[in-house]
């Protein structure tokens, strides 16, 4: 191999990006990829600077490459438990090959940690005493909440119908209503399209005829 073959350049970092890019498989790199790398950055650093153009755009180029082999070493870590694929069948860079034998270990060590606590799970039978009580303590109180809260919807129909009585009406919005100021001198709103709300006779009137809203019947 020539001398000028073994200096990288911006058309090759770029085309090295693209073919990582569109390829499954992780690129063949050879093992003196980074070594390059280095070489071709100090290189502009000397001779540009790094606030240039070339090399800014190099840089970033350079760092997309390390990370779409970094999520293929991920991806074949992990299938390579149920293969049992070596680092030596992949084409990684020697400074990738410990990432993947490491990510292989801890996914093959999660793997059998996950089996064993299966495995090992008590039976569900020693737990059903336990769950049917639960279960009915459950029932019990959702018989509870579901009477209180039939208690309060009845409340809250007869605080309507009383106060429906002293100048206020109830509506439905049928679309937004923005806040407004009542005849009462209070705030009200805003309101979104199917709210309940009660608000005085002379505001209801107003949004009713704007078909802001319907009235309720309490």
């Amino acid at each position: 191999m020539s001398e000028e073959e073994n200096v990288l350049t911006f058309s090759e970092v770029r085309r090295i990006q693209k073919e990582e890019d569109q390829k499954e498989q992780i690129s063949d790199l050879g093992n003196k990829f980074l070594l390059k790398a280095s070489d071709y950055f100090n290189r502009k650093k000397q001779t540009e600077g790094e606030d240039s153009r070339e090399y800014r755009n190099a840089k970033r180029v350079l760092d997309k490459i390390i990370s779409l082999r970094m999520e293929k070493i991920v991806r074949e870590a992990r299938l390579s438990v149920k293969t049992d694929k070596t680092n030596e069948e992949i084409p990684l860079l020697p400074e990738e090959q410990e990432v993947f034998r490491d990510l292989k270990h801890k996914f093959r060590s999660h793997k059998q940690k996950i089996e064993e606590k299966i495995e090992n799970q008590p039976a569900a039978s020693t737990n059903t005493s336990r769950t049917d009580k639960a279960v009915e303590e459950g029932t019990e109180r959702e018989q509870e909440e579901k009477e209180q809260e039939d208690e309060d919807q009845e409340n809250h129909k007869d605080e309507e119908t009383e106060s429906s009585e002293d100048g206020y009406t109830l509506v439905e919005t049928t679309s937004s209503v923005p806040e407004f100021m009542g005849t009462d001198l209070e705030a009200y709103g805003p309101f979104d399209e199917g709210e309940e709300v009660e608000i005085p006779d002379d505001n209801a009137e107003i949004l009713v005829n704007r078909g802001n809203a319907e009235r309720m019947e309490t």
